[in-house]
């Protein structure tokens, strides 16, 4: 059993509030959440240990799950866990306790990903890396409010010799808005690439910090680092970096 103070646990559901829009479940294994978006673009990595401790939570049909454990915002939660036979988990406060029965892990959507799966898929090495960025927290609430507006999921990062600017425009490019320029790159480019906006659009306090990795041909990696209260919060997305060249050889 872990006991949390209502400071922690409102930390706790607003960190696992980012995934509603993105996945339709969350495995937390041993505290720790590292699971694919829905579309399979961006992979989430959360440390919840400094709040439940190594608990396992299979949280299912997550949207509905997060509406629930809403009822003991600004209370002290106790989140227990039941290993025997069939196996569940609870939430209670001084005055009431939501249980639920522990899903198949089978039928688990966004299933969790072993630190040796995410090696798999890619390494990140600093002699990849083309720019380093800490975006300010404003300039992420610009980025989130000017993209719902613009009805867009990405935005660009253009490189243009030895900078590289976040700019974004609608589909028709009737509007466009330059959000962060003269960013240093860490070797001269003339190219650009689209970043989904989830690292950007979601929940979280203080700066943005932007790593992104040309990790083979035309392939990029951007690693987003920030924070919600004492919990760090780690996005990686994938994308294609896009030259002249390339662009001409599409067409």
């Amino acid at each position: 059993m872990v006991n949390l103070g209502s400071e922690y646990y409102n930390e706790f559901l607003r960190c696992i509030s980012i995934l509603k829009d993105q996945c339709n479940d969350s495995d937390i294994r041993n505290g720790i959440i590292r699971q694919r978006s829905n579309e399979k673009i961006s992979i989430f990595e959360i440390d919840l240990t400094n709040l439940i401790q190594n608990l396992n939570i299979p949280l299912t049909n997550l949207k509905q799950k997060i509406e629930l454990l809403k009822i003991f915002e600004n209370q002290e939660v106790s989140i227990e866990v039941d290993d025997e036979s069939p196996q569940s988990f609870s939430f209670s406060d001084q005055y009431s306790t939501l249980k639920f029965m522990s899903p198949r892990l089978d039928y688990i959507d966004n299933k969790f990903m072993s630190e040796e799966e995410l090696n798999s898929l890619f390494s990140l090495d600093e002699s990849d890396l083309i720019l380093s960025a800490t975006i300010p927290k404003n300039i992420s609430d610009r980025i989130r409010t000017v993209t719902q507006n613009f009805n867009v999921n990405a935005i660009q990062v253009s490189f243009e010799g030895e900078t590289a600017t976040l700019l974004s425009r609608t589909q028709s490019k009737d509007q466009t808005a330059k959000f962060y320029s003269g960013v240093l790159a860490e070797r001269p480019l003339n190219s650009y690439t689209n970043v989904v906006t989830i690292p950007f659009v979601i929940d979280h306090d203080g700066d943005v910090y932007m790593k992104m990795y040309n990790i083979r041909e035309n392939i990029v990696i951007t690693k987003f680092s920030t924070e919600i209260g004492d919990t760090n919060i780690v996005i990686y997305t994938r994308s294609t970096l896009i030259t002249e060249e390339n662009e001409l050889n599409e067409n």
